[in-house]
């Protein structure tokens, strides 16, 4: 039993046991990773091509697999050992890296290349992320589980800070083909940080149900709690509506702040956000999640709008911190309760199908995004995007009672 934690050390309740403190320690090392890798790939596409199309063109070789591999990663999740598989993936991803680097500085690097890089990434990304996530309930005991998707977030976000501004400065310093070999071998690292980690799942990972049957009863699960579909629509509506991480290249480049300054404006967003998380972590299990969720959506949007309005780099450089701290509110109570009220053995399933969303919403907004920023201009693009997210949020707020209930997803 650990000690009764208070204040700061409650905060980091769950980082007393060594399985997450572990699992806590790679997720950082594979988030920074894929930030490094991200940030070039979009600078380095912008940089061949100068067209918003071919920036939001890499948003869908992204989501293709991610709309598709989650699903199959879910089912894996729960018939396979997890650490193995996100190892599985951690190693993959940095051959990825390490490839697009030496490219990078043999100047053979092309735009193909970076989509093929991007797809791959994706698909081993999307197959191991239902394991990663499915994994966190049972490595800290029930009622610490919020505290863990809280600090899981943070992480994430954390890497959102520092892979970012990185990069940028990499970029403007060393080059790309730096940047990509840093994020190789950070994935290398994470691979072997992991090493030991054991979890105390109750999920039997030999199940002898085929794959297709074991798809269909996750599905049917979901089908069966409305109120998880409104809550990955929820995040639909904020990832695919109100995308505008594969404009910023533009926005920087119109603001006159070059790559440095690109690569903050990618990092404010995770500043923001661990702001977000430490509000969330300082009410612990609370009531009214889905309510939280709601109303940090709908924050969401007006910052998105904000962002794009902005004609000075500082102010847009608020907007986008606006923009992490609103997300983390309603994205840290959606994914507690997913995972509160999904039973053990399907968790991995479950968690594949809000994999699918988050993982594969994000790219299909940079393509959406992308398209309208080449038609109408980025700002118009962005303002159309945010209020067309409100007003999916606002219509799912005023149908779905379950989403006000103030016991949604407790212990």
């Amino acid at each position: 039993m650990p000690p009764n934690l208070f204040g700061l050390g409650h905060a980091f309740g769950s980082l007393v046991y060594t399985g997450f403190r572990k699992f806590a320690f790679s997720a950082l090392l594979t988030s920074l990773g894929m930030q490094l890798f991200q940030t070039a790939v979009l600078w380095q596409v912008y940089e061949l091509t100068g067209s918003a199309l071919m920036l939001g063109l890499s948003g869908l070789v992204r989501a293709g697999p991610h709309m598709i591999l989650s699903l199959v990663g879910g089912v894996v999740a729960d018939r396979f050992n997890r650490v193995y598989l996100i190892q599985i993936g951690q190693v993959t991803n940095a051959i990825l890296l390490l490839a697009l680097s030496t490219l990078s500085l043999t100047g053979t690097v092309e735009v193909w290349h970076l989509y093929a890089m991007t797809l791959l990434n994706s698909a081993f990304t999307a197959i191991t992320q239902p394991a990663r996530t499915a994994l966190i309930p049972s490595l800290v005991p029930r009622g610490n589980l919020v505290n863990a998707i809280a600090l899981n977030a943070s992480i994430g976000q954390t890497s959102q800070i520092i892979g970012p501004a990185l990069a940028g400065i990499t970029i403007a310093i060393s080059g790309l083909e730096l940047t990509y070999f840093i994020g190789g071998i950070l994935y290398l690292a994470s691979m072997i940080s992991i090493i030991g980690v054991i979890s105390n799942d109750p999920t039997s990972l030999t199940t002898k149900e085929g794959p297709w049957r074991s798809f269909i009863q996750g599905l049917n699960f979901v089908r069966s709690r409305p109120v998880i579909t409104s809550l990955l629509l929820l995040d639909m509506g904020a990832t695919v509506l109100g995308s505008y991480r594969a404009l910023l290249p533009i926005f920087a480049e119109s603001l006159g702040s070059g790559a440095a300054g690109y690569g903050m404006l990618s990092a404010a967003p995770g500043i923001g956000s661990l702001v977000g998380s430490g509000f969330i972590l300082s009410l612990g299990d609370m009531k009214y999640k889905g309510m939280y969720t709601l109303f940090g959506v709908l924050a969401y949007c007006a910052s998105l709008a904000l962002l794009a309005l902005s004609h000075w780099y500082m102010l847009t450089l608020i907007a986008a911190g606006l923009l992490g701290a609103t997300n983390a509110i309603q994205m840290i109570p959606r994914n507690s309760v997913i995972l509160t009220i999904s039973p053990d053995q399907l968790r991995g399933r479950v968690e594949a199908f809000r994999s699918m969303m988050a993982g594969g919403g994000p790219p299909l907004g940079y393509t959406l995004s992308g398209a309208l920023a080449a038609m109408l201009g980025a700002p118009v693009a962005v303002v159309l995007g945010s209020a067309a997210c409100a007003i999916l949020v606002s219509l799912l707020g005023i149908f779905h009672s379950e989403l006000r209930d103030p016991y949604l997803g407790s212990q």
